[in-house]
């Protein structure tokens, strides 16, 4: 099984303002986690999500569509009269997507915790939700718990502003999540913004004094991907594709990832023999999600 743990919402791409009662004509399921998760099912893999809604029209339409995908949503905590998040998005010229959120979550809150991690489960988190402060005893209990199974970890920072490390426990736990995780995969945007700009090797440089033994994978948008353990680096150029957006492309490299994982039963100690697969499954992935106008792989077309 692979648990997908993060924040989902409803996306809304569009260059008009929209009234909210509005949102469910132009958005579709989104958030980082629960778009690595549609690709992960589509592809065959078992996978369920960790994560928060509300009780409304936008929360149980999320719930419908994840259904439909065969995702296991038992972990999901629906709150009663909360609305669901919601992210707008609009798309720049190289259809990147800059966002402002709409949240609403109860003061207190409390995620639904898998009674049981096995050593072939792998768990996925990641962006600003995995430091929050306000369920940041919950995450840690999750991904502990993970830890001990022996469970595959794979962490994707997802952060793409220095400011928003600003917060010093804030940046305490990414630092926490990054020594814990099996797999590091992040985007030079992400690696900046953590450790400042610097080369590629700088930061790859900086993940491995924080953890040793991570694979690493580092993906550098048109200039193409790195797939990294200890000394051995495998270095991909980026496919020439015409992109419908790219929301999600990261989404789909880890779960990409996963799936290799998952289909091949590798073991951690596995892992730095297929870095090459890895790395070119997770690019596969990541490929058809831009080419797409939805956050995740189209259905039976990879």
């Amino acid at each position: 099984m692979v648990y997908a743990l993060g924040e989902i919402l409803l996306d809304v791409v569009t260059d008009k303002e929209i009234p909210r009662k509005d949102f469910l004509a132009y958005g579709h399921a989104g958030g980082a986690m629960l778009n690595a998760a549609v690709s992960l099912a589509r592809s065959g893999v078992n996978t369920a999500l960790v994560s928060e809604i509300g009780d409304d029209d936008t929360g149980r339409f999320l719930l419908a569509f994840l259904h439909k995908d065969n995702i296991d949503t038992q972990f999901i905590r629906q709150y009663h009269n909360h609305l669901t998040s919601v992210a707008l998005a609009r798309l720049d010229a190289q259809k990147k997507p800059t966002y402002t959120f709409q949240k609403r979550y109860p003061l207190q809150r409390k995620l639904i915790i898998p009674k049981v991690f096995y050593p072939s489960d792998i768990l996925i988190f990641g962006s600003l939700y995995a430091l929050d402060p306000a369920i940041r005893t919950e995450i840690s209990k999750i991904t502990q718990k993970a830890v001990r199974a022996g469970s595959l970890i794979l962490y994707d920072p997802n952060i793409r502003l220095a400011q928003q490390l600003s917060d010093k426990e804030r940046k305490k736990a990414l630092f926490e999540n990054l020594a814990l995780a099996t797999i590091i995969k992040g985007s030079d945007e992400d690696f900046n913004a953590i450790f400042g700009q610097g080369t590629p090797q700088d930061h790859i440089s900086s993940l491995q004094e924080i953890n040793p033994e991570a694979v690493i994978f580092f993906t550098m948008g048109d200039r193409g991907a790195l797939a990294v353990w200890k000394n051995q680096i495998i270095t991909k150029p980026a496919r020439k594709i015409e992109a419908v957006s790219t929301i999600g492309a990261g989404d789909g490299f880890n779960a990409g990832i996963a799936a290799y994982i998952v289909q091949n039963k590798l073991s951690e100690k596995e892992l730095p023999r297929h870095l090459k697969s890895l790395l070119d499954t997770g690019i596969t992935f990541s490929t058809a999600v831009c080419r797409s106008k939805y956050n995740y792989i189209p259905q039976n077309n990879l």
